[in-house]
Parts: C-alpha cells; sequence; structure tokens
C-alpha cells in the first residue's frame, strides 16, 4: 500500500536548515512505526503537492495556524477517491471540525495511532475517529535514529521525552488529548540516536528537559563522550537552581538553553498557571546559564490581561537588563483545546476563527486592558525594536564571550528572529 504523509510546517527561511524542525522528528517517528511492506512518501504542504501521485492513503499532520492550508489539500485528495487521515495539535482539539475533511481522525497521540489505522485501512475497516487511551504505558515513543531523511539538513533533531505536566492555560501542547502525559525514552536508546548523527549539532525538541531532572542528568553524563553540541529548552526554576545540571549540560555539549520566561508579571503567570516561573528567579537563572558559558534564549507573550500599554516599555527595560543573548515574541494566541480558548470563548472575546491567524502574530481576541490595534502596534514596535540590527549585534557580539558554539546559536537565532520582523 501506498502512504503519503504530509506535514504542513511554516514557511521556512534561509535560516531553517540551522533551526528548530519539529516537522522532521514527526516525519521519522511516524516512519518508523510504519510497517515496512508499506511504501512511506514525505511531503512538506508549502511546497508543491504533487496531486497526481498515486497514493491509497494521505494522512496529513497539522497545527491550527496550518488548518486552512490542510483542509485544502485533503479536500483535493477526496475529491480524487483518495482516503484521507488527519491528525496533529488541530484535528486533536477539533475533531468533529477535521471530520469534515476527512475520512478518518486521529484523537491525541498520532504515533501511537498510526499503526493501528493502517492495519485498518488494509482490512476495509477504517474507523471515523481513533483516540488513543491517554495514559504513559500506552504510548509510544519510538527509535528513530535507523530512519534516514533525504534533504540536507546542517543540524537534526532528537526528541528523549515527551509531554508536560505543568499545562499552561495557553499552550496547545500540553492541554490536548496525551500532551500532559510525560513519558521518557531508553536512555540507552536516546545515546545510541545520537551517536549515529551525522551533524554536530543536534536539537532535543522536548518540550523540557528539567520536567525529570533524574533522567536528564543521566542522559548528560551518558553524553559526554559523544563530542556532540546540542540546545535544548528548560523551566527557569530549574535553571535557576540547579548547578549540578547546568555543569552536567556543558560537559555533554550544550550550547543553549531555550526557556520561557513569558513575562515580567507574576500575576500574568499565576492567571496563567505557568508554574514553574518566578520572577525573581529569571537574572540567577541566566546568570548561572552564562557562568557555565551557555547562550540563553528567551521567549516571551504579549497580551495577557493584566498587561496594560506600559507593558511594551516595561519589557524593553527588564531584558535589557536580564543580559539574554537571544529572544522571541509572541502575541497571547488563544488555541483551540486550551483553558485560555474555553474563558474567552465564553467571555465573548474571541474575535475570529480565521484559523490561519492563529500564528502568535496576529491578535485573535479583544484584549481587556488595551486596544486590539495597541497591542498589535506595540508588539510590533517590540518585536523591530529587539530584531534591529544594533540590538541584534550587540546580543550576537557579547556572547562571544561564551565561546565559539554559544556564538553560532546566538548568530542563528537572532538572524532567524530578524528575517521574521524585517
Amino acid at each position: 500500500m501506498s502512504l503519503s504523509n504530509v506535514f504542513t510546517p511554516f514557511n521556512r527561511s534561509f535560516l531553517y536548515s540551522f533551526s528548530f524542525v519539529p516537522t522532521v522528528i514527526t516525519a521519522r517517528q511516524l516512519a518508523a512505526v510504519t510497517p515496512a511492506s508499506h511504501h512511506l512518501t514525505i511531503q512538506e504542504g508549502n511546497s508543491t503537492i504533487d496531486f497526481t501521485a498515486e497514493y491509497d492513503v494521505i494522512h496529513i499532520n497539522f497545527k491550527t495556524a496550518l488548518a486552512p492550508r490542510a483542509y485544502e489539500i485533503a479536500d483535493v485528495f477526496r475529491k480524487k477517491g483518495k482516503q484521507v487521515v488527519l491528525s496533529g495539535y488541530h484535528p486533536s482539539a477539533l475533531p468533529e471540525e477535521a471530520k469534515q475533511h476527512a475520512d478518518s481522525v486521529i484523537v491525541g497521540d498520532a504515533v501511537t495511532l498510526w499503526p493501528t489505522v493502517v492495519n485498518d485501512i488494509e482490512t476495509g475497516s477504517l474507523q471515523p475517529f481513533y483516540t488513543s487511551v491517554d495514559s504513559r504505558d500506552s504510548l509510544v515513543l519510538p527509535s528513530t535514529y535507523q530512519i534516514k531523511m533525504k534533504s540536507l539538513q546542517l543540524t537534526n533533531s532528537i526528541e528523549a521525552t515527551r509531554g508536560c505536566p505543568y499545562k499552561c492555560d495557553f499552550c496547545q501542547d500540553a492541554n490536548i488529548r496525551d500532551g500532559a502525559v510525560f513519558r521518557t525514552r531508553s536512555l540507552d536508546d536516546v545515546v545510541e540516536e545520537i551517536a549515529s548523527l551525522s551533524q554536530k549539532i543536534f536539537f532535543f525538541t522536548d518540550f523540557s528537559l528539567t520536567i525529570d531532572l533524574s533522567y536528564t542528568k543521566e542522559l548528560f553524563r551518558r553524553m559526554k563522550g559523544l563530542r556532540k553540541k546540542f540546545i535544548c529548552g528548560g523551566n527557569v526554576d530549574d535553571l535557576a537552581e540547579d548547578d549540578e545540571l547546568l555543569r552536567l549540560s556543558h560537559e555533554a555539549g550544550c550550547i543553549e538553553w531555550i526557556s520561557g520566561f513569558e513575562t515580567f508579571s507574576q500575576e500574568s503567570l499565576n492567571g496563567a498557571h505557568k508554574k514553574t516561573n518566578l520572577v525573581q528567579d529569571y537574572v540567577r537563572a541566566v546568570k548561572k546559564i552564562h557562568h557555565h558559558r551557555m547562550a540563553v534564549f528567551g521567549t516571551f507573550v504579549l497580551g495577557f490581561d493584566e498587561d496594560t500599554p506600559d507593558i511594551f516599555h516595561m519589557m524593553q527595560s527588564h531584558i535589557g537588563k536580564l543580559g539574554i543573548d537571544a529572544v522571541n515574541f509572541a502575541l497571547l494566541t488563544p488555541y483551540p483545546g486550551t483553558p485560555l480558548f474555553s474563558r474567552l470563548e465564553n467571555e465573548g472575546r474571541i474575535l475570529t476563527r480565521d484559523w490561519s491567524k492563529y500564528n502568535r502574530k496576529n491578535v485573535v481576541f479583544q484584549p481587556r486592558n488595551m486596544t486590539k490595534e495597541q497591542l498589535e502596534d506595540g508588539f510590533r514596535e517590540t518585536t523591530r525594536y529587539f530584531s534591529s540590527l544594533a540590538n541584534m549585534g550587540y546580543r550576537t557580539i557579547r556572547s562571544l564571550s561564551l565561546g565559539a558554539y554559544p556564538f553560532v546559536a546566538t548568530l542563528a537565532g537572532n538572524m532567524a528572529q530578524f528575517m521574521k520582523t524585517s
């Protein structure tokens, strides 16, 4: 049977080959669990799709902002008589909507359920919906080191753990089915996969490598002799407190930590149930990471209910003092399936259901303490300020003190942000 897995990533930039590549890891995982007797083709939804190819089944995996494009692709194939299966964060949040464009919808972890779907297609018993059990023991996190992608990548990606139990109100990843179920791969398997990578630099795509510290520390100990360099994510509280974690990560080859600082308002953090962040920890976390000669990539969100028009100036002031090396901003986005979406919908504050606008760059809800236009203008002004050549150059040159690889990571992060706003 001929299968086509279609992924709908955001538009690539020049720096795509040196950036976070979530679709690649998902593609490898689905390929790893596909029975070897089937022919599998990987396509990307922002490239030209061959609608004339003789596939038996089309499987499209996507997030909310790419839903219109995914539905467009699905509808074309269905008109040609092909079977279409949809999966991903958006179909998991709105399965009935997705079903209007598909023969079957996977709700929850697609990697776990995909072999069952393929088997049912073979036997002519495809079900309209497949829903995962939502338990740690039933979910699959496969080894992917034997799956090779044809495209050239300067970096690669690895997933050692999956799931986040913290469930911040605005996070679609943790609030869909299975998203809060934390599970780990075998350490031997992860180390073997890392050792097999042809690239020197790779990314851990895990939500956070600070959820299970004992697991992560042992992983870092085993990675010490692999002579790789990597970037990973972690929560501010552990990065501020755990010196052993930072020492081991540096010895293992870590060149940059990515952390969601989100905001400097503790009230906003508490309201969003961001339990891992205390604003008072921010400076200490950055200083400790720098002490161990690693860079810090900070992500921030604008548009919390507590934000007033003063938030933009406050961001500029506080981030400058914080001393992080690269920065990314997003507008608060109420993704379907999150507590944030439910609350704003109940309050009548959702402004549009044009899912293409749910890309963290458009205001899709009515802010509480400013106008929609004020939030949009303030967001653009803030991103332009931090992505200016002067600010970007200063942060990048400053990172030279951390070493060559942290400098490269900082340069890539700042350039990617610059290209998004230019």
